[in-house]
This record gives structure tokens, sequence and C-alpha cells, in this order.
């Protein structure tokens, strides 16, 4: 795990499926899933074989899936790499989007915020959130390569709107280094 001064720590990989308890050797690939256990001080996270994981099997309770996505056992002495890449985090962004828990509402925001670091997403403007009259903000933006929506002279899709929890800015700033830390952030983003 990362530091413990955060509810968002992520668990590394364990390389066993957490269904049929086998191996999940190089170049498989398989589904990551973080889970939010009631009373836990961080998500815990379970991997499973693609085949368990169409077959149906899922966390078993307590807690609920946070998130999720697919990828592929790396080799051991391989260039660390990311633990999810640009694509899934684009995807976990999207996922979180569904939701209006606290939890994932600031985790949404945080992800937001590597992925405008990363010029994945483009900042298209906002309001900040007031933590002292208790008035959430917004973020406003959209995939980079994706056209202007209407309202700015394009003929793209809406912005995505993203709700500001209002975080304190140590709570941002350490929170976004692990997340930086765990995605390699200022390792060949460009």
């Amino acid at each position: 795990m990362i530091g413990s001064s955060s509810p968002y720590d992520i668990a590394r990989p364990v390389r066993v499926c957490a269904s049929t308890g086998n191996t999940i050797s190089v170049g498989d690939a398989y589904v990551a899933v973080l889970v939010d256990a009631p009373g836990a001080e961080s998500f815990t996270r379970q991997d499973f074989s693609i085949e368990a994981w169409e077959g149906g099997a899922r966390p078993e309770a307590p807690g609920v899936v946070f998130a999720f996505w697919r990828t592929v056992a790396p080799e051991a002495n391989e260039q660390k790499k990311p633990l999810i890449d640009d694509d899934e985090l684009m995807d976990l962004f999207e996922q979180l989007g569904e939701s209006d828990s606290e939890d994932r509402l600031a985790f949404r925001y945080l992800l937001t915020l590597v992925l405008v670091r990363k010029r994945r997403l483009s900042y298209e403007g906002g309001s900040p959130a007031d933590r002292k009259s208790g008035r959430t903000g917004l973020l406003f933006v959209r995939p980079k390569g994706v056209a202007l929506p209407p309202e700015r002279g394009g003929d793209g899709p809406a912005l995505i709107e993203v709700v500001d929890p209002g975080l304190d800015d140590e709570t941002v700033a350490s929170v976004t280094d692990q997340l930086g830390q765990i995605m390699n952030l200022d390792e060949g983003d460009g």
C-alpha cells in the first residue's frame, strides 16, 4: 500500500484470482476491482481472471465495488508501468460519473485533476467550492481531441461536469501526489 495518510490508498496487485485461487501469470489479462469495505481505512483490491469474471465471479460482501478495470500482468523485470494506464483511467473517470456518493465524487474530482495534468482532459472552466458556506463547486472538462460544444462555438458534445467537493489544499496535494506515484504520473506523459 502507499502511505496511510489518506482514505484513497490502493493496494498493489497480488496476481492471484480472488475467485479460483489460481495464479495470474505474466501476459494474462485480468480484472482488477477496488472494493470499499465498511470500516476499512482504505480500498481493498481483488484481482479476477477474465474467465472467472466473465463467469460471474465478483467480490464477496461486505463492501461495495468502487471501480474495476481490465489489465494485463506484466513481466517482473519489465520497466515500471502505472497500475492503471491512461485508457483505464478514462474508463474509471466515466464509471465514477454515474455515482453521487460523497467519497466517489471526491475521488472523481481528484482523478479529474490528474487527467487534466496528464493532458487527457481539457479544463474548460468552473467555479470553486466554498467550504465555509458549504457551496459545492464545479469543473467543466472535455476529453482531449473532442470538439467544443455548440455553446462554445463547436459542434461537439456537452462539457462534462465534475463536482468540486471542496477538499482542503493539503488533502488535494497529498492524494494527487499519491495517485501520481501509482500512475507514474511524471514518466512519459508529454
